[in-house]
């Protein structure tokens, strides 16, 4: 669906270009929810499948409640205002928090979200086969100011199969001015991409230059991004930046991990707040950084040397 927003949207600090060509808003597909050809053939041009109301959404709002509380007792929330709507206690910085999903307080609930028995059985119908995940659960929590720079998720978790999908979940309603996920459309074809940056594992170390990344060698960013330019990545890939125009409770957004995205700026007084989940075929290999029941994740052990 083409449109054009109606606000200035950045990302990155950068200013986005909202002209038709160059943005618009993701198509959904619900209309295909039961047909995985028509699944897997979205996927394949897209590289995204939009799931409006996939979920219950009380049971997502459980689960953003549980957070909120966990929030407002470490003194993250605007006093003033109602916990549920996750007003930031001015300049709270928040971004990245996993010990949450990954935990036994609200984490409970979000995992019951993501890896219930509706979601597990549409990847098994999507895949063709028995579904998996990863046992680690990304929580981003966003507070107002920047959102995340443009990346693929493949290198960071490339060491398995790579038929291999992340689902972007929204734990609250995202307008725009929140800061919802933002992709570029058919970045995951792009061969530049896919030879060059694809190819980088973020766990790995420069043996000939200890002081270096291979990632920053390469011409990347040490942080993992490809860019931390949206407008100037969506101009090299050539292809329109997608966001919904307004995320809902209940929404599932999938991906391939070799698609480029990031997300918009919160540009609101709220903590935006979603997971990422991974989910592949069971009889295919896993990364080993990402599940059991203490997965080690990045770092430590699963750093790997490599000539720069």
């Amino acid at each position: 669906m083409n449109s054009t927003a109606t606000t200035p949207l950045f990302s990155g600090g950068n200013e986005l270009d909202t002209s038709p060509e160059k943005f618009g808003f993701l198509r959904e597909s619900n209309d295909a929810i039961a047909d995985a050809d028509v699944l897997r053939e979205r996927m394949d041009r897209d590289g995204y499948l939009f799931l409006p109301g996939f979920f219950d959404r009380e049971d997502v709002r459980a689960a953003r409640l549980a957070v909120c509380e966990e929030f407002a007792e470490e003194g993250l929330l605007d006093p003033e205002q109602p916990i549920e709507l996750a007003i930031a206690r001015l300049d709270t910085k928040l971004a990245f928090r996993p010990d949450i999903a990954n935990g036994d307080q609200s984490g409970k609930l979000i995992r019951k979200v993501i890896y219930g028995e509706k979601i597990m059985q549409f990847f098994s119908m999507f895949l063709s086969g028995e579904a998996t995940h990863y046992d680690f659960t990304w929580m981003r929590t966003i507070a107002p100011g920047l959102g995340s720079p443009a990346h693929c998720d493949v290198i960071f978790m490339g060491r398995g199969t790579t038929n291999l999908y992340t689902a972007w979940v929204p734990f609250g309603d995202v307008p725009l001015n929140v800061g919802g996920l933002l992709l570029i459309e058919g970045s995951h074809h792009d061969h530049n991409v896919l030879e060059s940056y694809c190819t980088m594992d973020y766990d790995s170390s420069c043996q000939n230059r200890p002081d270096e990344h291979p990632l920053k060698t390469a011409g990347f960013h040490s942080s993992g991004a490809i860019s931390d330019n949206m407008p100037q990545m969506r101009d090299t890939v050539g292809r329109r930046l997608l966001t919904a125009q307004e995320y809902k409770m209940g929404d599932l957004l999938i991906f391939s991990v070799f698609l480029v995205h990031g997300s918009l700026d919160n540009q609101s007084k709220e903590i935006r707040m979603s997971t990422d989940s991974r989910y592949q075929l069971k009889s295919e290999p896993l990364d080993e950084r990402w599940v059991g029941e203490h997965p080690p994740g990045h770092g430590g052990d699963s750093v790997r040397g490599a000539i720069c």
